[in-house]
């Protein structure tokens, strides 16, 4: 109390707003005693007055040491709760924190994954959120997710000292649909921000021009010294293609030795730039082809596309032994045309009412939606053959992709279904193979960074 107070101790005093109440620890300014209403003289500190009437502004009170206020050490222990489901330790000791701000009661964080194309991205994001909004003091969370392609262990070759990763997309038996599980696949990636490039090394059948819509000779850059092509970009993706280099109507009639050089020279002559994905696709068979990409650069590893019959299986099991020989990884399998989807309506028809459909020898039973409309796959090709394979060769299965007309049509005028149609089952059925192959690649290649100080 001041002294003025202090020698009026014992009298009765009263509030500004003449209200009797517990005083405090010190007497307002404008306070008067009943017995001589002389002022008491102080600053108005007490809990207890109502400044609004007391005609004197509320005093500034520190911070009270006994509230918690939210540390930047506590906030990385909240995002230690956080565990990378592949990886299996927390996104701290991961190294994905890369900025970790504590501003008062505000919070900004950035994690920067492994590939764009995380499946488990909005899972992360969401629990690193619940984590940190649940640390005491905390009120606003800034959160960004950010991703950079980590490149595999060991020296670049000077053939891709620019890409991070080149995957073949290959099987053992033609007509499978590798171009179109590449193109797609391809489309894909970069939709998520990776910066990728597509190689046709199908050097006898070139369909990736129509595929991705591009014609014409590539440009050219380099030097003199030093020439160089360009290659084609469309979607996102960069393209080369001994069929942007030949008429369309004139075939490549070559020997291996020639098919050799093309893929070193598409290798080292194309200005491809910085690429974190590099997707080549392969001819069928196990030829030299395959083997030349092998020997010319490190691949990161294959993706093998098959059918679901048992023909197609056994030849796209002699090129999972090929690559073996090769020291090259199957990052996993896709298994095309794995159906036939239909759907169809039936008018009237209640909830739960069987469909009977035939196609061809085989039949089919649905069950109709309330609105009458049904869906279903039917297994022209049979079913499970990549599954059988997975299981052989201890690689997962990256996706399932029904036969859908709307495939064709993409295919053949240039819109990849990825792009034309990103939200339809089959276009969904590659975005997810494209994130779980990415999650592959990003495991096989990951390497602690610094934990964040």
């Amino acid at each position: 109390m001041t002294p003025a107070v202090r020698g009026w101790k014992g009298r009765v005093l009263k509030r500004c707003d003449a209200r009797w109440q517990r005083w405090g620890t010190q007497a307002c300014s404008s306070a008067r005693t009943k017995e001589t209403g002389r002022v008491a003289r102080g600053p108005c500190t007490s809990p207890a007055w109502n400044y609004s009437n007391c005609g004197q502004n509320a005093p500034y009170l520190p911070p009270d040491p006994a509230v918690t206020q939210a540390t930047k050490e506590q906030v990385l222990d909240a995002l230690r709760q956080v565990i990378d489901p592949d990886l299996h330790q927390d996104i701290v000791t991961l190294g994905f924190v890369t900025r970790c701000d504590v501003d008062g009661s505000k919070a900004a964080v950035v994690i920067n994954l492994t590939t764009p194309a995380c499946p488990v991205k909005d899972q992360l994001r969401d629990e690193a959120r619940k984590f940190v909004s649940a640390v005491p003091g905390i009120e606003e969370v800034k959160l960004e997710m950010t991703a950079e392609v980590r490149s595999q262990d060991g020296p670049t070759h000077k053939l891709a000292k620019h890409i991070k990763h080149i995957i073949a997309v290959s099987s053992g038996k033609g007509g499978v649909g590798k171009s179109t599980v590449s193109v797609n696949l391809a489309c894909a990636l970069a939709a998520t921000g990776a910066r990728v490039g597509l190689l046709d090394c199908d050097i006898y059948g070139p369909d990736i021009p129509m595929m991705m819509g591009l014609k014409g000779q590539p440009d050219h850059g380099g030097s003199a010294d030093r020439p160089s092509l360009v290659p084609k970009e469309r979607y996102g993706v960069k393209t080369m293609s001994v069929g942007y280099l030949l008429p369309d109507d004139k075939p490549a009639v070559w020997r291996g030795p020639m098919v050799h050089k093309l893929i070193e020279q598409f290798l080292s002559d194309v200005e491809w730039g910085e690429l974190d994905y590099l997707l080549v696709d392969m001819p069928p068979g196990t030829g030299d082809a395959q083997l030349s990409l092998a020997q010319l650069v490190p691949l990161t590893g294959a993706i093998i596309v098959t059918t679901p019959q048992a023909v197609a299986t056994f030849d796209v099991g002699k090129a999972i032994t090929m690559f073996g020989q090769v020291n090259t990884e199957i990052l996993g399998i896709v298994e095309n045309m794995s159906g036939l989807m239909v759907e169809g309506m039936v008018e009237g028809a209640q909830e739960g009412s069987q469909v009977r459909l035939t196609l061809g020898s085989k039949e089919e039973v649905c069950s109709v939606d309330s609105e009458g409309r049904f869906r279903t796959v039917a297994e022209m090709f049979g079913a499970g053959g990549a599954q059988m394979l997975a299981e052989k060769h201890g690689f997962p299965v990256l996706g399932c992709v029904p036969l859908d007309p709307a495939v064709r049509v993409g295919g053949d005028g240039g819109d990849p279904i990825v792009v034309a149609d990103p939200n339809s089952p089959i276009a969904q059925s590659f975005l997810k193979a494209a994130g779980k192959a990415a999650q592959r690649i990003a495991v096989r290649s990951f390497a602690s960074l610094p934990v964040l100080d």
